[in-house]
């Protein structure tokens, strides 16, 4: 058969013998496996520096807030505990570093019980030391209420002896204070502040504080309260903070009943985009630029000029005349939509309000009456 004389495989007949098959060349691996390798210690090397370097800034507190907070350190409170504590209310940003540097330096002993003013400015070393201060200064609360002018809080501090008068206005005059709601009112002068020293409750040390300290923790609550909802409205009415606070300032002044903040803050509104009714007339204003915070007007003081008499001038006054509380701010960011350009004050501190001019006449007569009635009621 023609198979018989086919030449077997592996001869050298007529079909090439079979060469020796060509390895592949494989792509070198040892280059990439030390460009990985570098990459890795690159990269650990780069979180480790970070993680020393947030670490150190805590320690050694190089870049932090200069908030004051208060805290109270109960008896027999453990360094673990301490340090959570100190964690939570952000004195520091890493309660177990802490815990850690109490341990390794022996300073968990001697911590005294008591209340303590601490900052996050301050280092691990100025901590342990305010907390060994066996020197406790006494505390007094001073509680600012809604609508209390920049005089009368700085007479509030002066009474609770929390500082002098004289620090005081220089702290309140001359100090720039760095938060940023302020921008607009740089550079500082007398009474750049009012409005913006926000009326609570606090614990101050008694002629132990740092002046600027107590200002500051008022104005952080102020920015802490300007949440997004009231600017948020702010920028719906295409008003500055200045001009917000301006206006809750007044609200704060005129208002007794809390239903009507929104009411009066919509008739401020009212006015302000008013062309028949340009000039605001609001009591409250021009007893603040008669040096006055409370009582009747004469004649004479409604026509006396100055900057903050809202029936000689038009628009908003120069600057807030107090220091509202959120709910007037709030109401002057979300005033009522309504047609009422006048209103007047009733005995009980409710308010009367009208569309028109003889509409006012007509409460302000009703208002008169019942004053009259409510006069003749005391002296029976």
């Amino acid at each position: 058969m023609d198979s018989q004389n086919r030449p077997s495989r592996g001869s050298n007949g007529g079909e090439r013998s079979r060469q020796p098959r060509r390895r592949k060349r494989q792509r070198s691996t040892g280059c990439a496996g030390a460009m990985l390798y570098l990459i890795v210690v690159v990269g650990i090397s780069v979180v480790l520096s970070v993680i020393v370097m947030f670490a150190a800034n805590d320690v050694l507190a190089l870049v932090k807030d200069e908030d004051v907070v208060t805290i109270t350190v109960e008896e027999n409170t453990t360094a673990s505990a301490l340090s959570k504590q100190l964690d939570q209310t952000g004195i520091v940003n890493y309660g177990s570093l802490f815990n850690l540097f109490l341990k390794v330096t022996d300073k968990n002993v001697d911590i005294l019980a008591g209340t303590y003013e601490l900052s996050p400015a301050m280092d691990y070393n100025q901590i342990v030391r305010a907390l060994r201060n066996a020197d406790q200064k006494k505390t007094v609360k001073v509680t600012i209420p809604e609508g209390y002018s920049l005089e009368q809080i700085k007479e509030l501090l002066i009474e609770n002896s929390v500082c002098s008068e004289s620090e005081l206005d220089q702290a309140l005059n001359e100090y720039a204070f760095k938060h940023d709601f302020l921008e607009d009112e740089l550079p500082p002068e007398e009474g750049w502040l009012e409005g913006y020293l926000f009326p609570d409750t606090y614990t101050f040390y008694q002629s132990g504080d740092a002046v600027k300290g107590v200002v500051n923790r008022m104005l952080n609550n102020f920015d802490d309260h300007y949440d997004e909802s009231i600017q948020e409205g702010a920028k719906e009415l295409d008003c500055s903070i200045s001009e917000i606070v301006t206006i809750a300032s007044l609200v704060e002044r005129e208002a007794k009943v809390a239903d009507e903040f929104p009411m009066i803050a919509g008739v401020i509104h009212n006015r302000l985009n008013s062309s028949k009714f340009p000039r605001l007339e609001i009591d409250a204003s021009v007893l603040y630029g008669l040096g006055r915070t409370s009582g009747s007007l004469s004649k004479k003081d409604l026509k006396t000029d100055t900057p903050y008499n809202t029936y000689l001038h038009e628009g908003l006054p120069p600057g807030p005349i107090c220091n509202p509380g959120y709910n007037a701010l709030y109401a002057a960011s979300h005033p009522s939509e309504h047609d009422y350009y006048f209103y007047v004050a009733m005995p009980d501190g409710s308010h009367l309000f009208a569309t028109t001019n003889s509409e006012h006449e007509e409460n302000k007569a009703r208002a008169a009456e019942a004053f009259a009635e409510a006069e003749k009621s005391e002296e029976e």
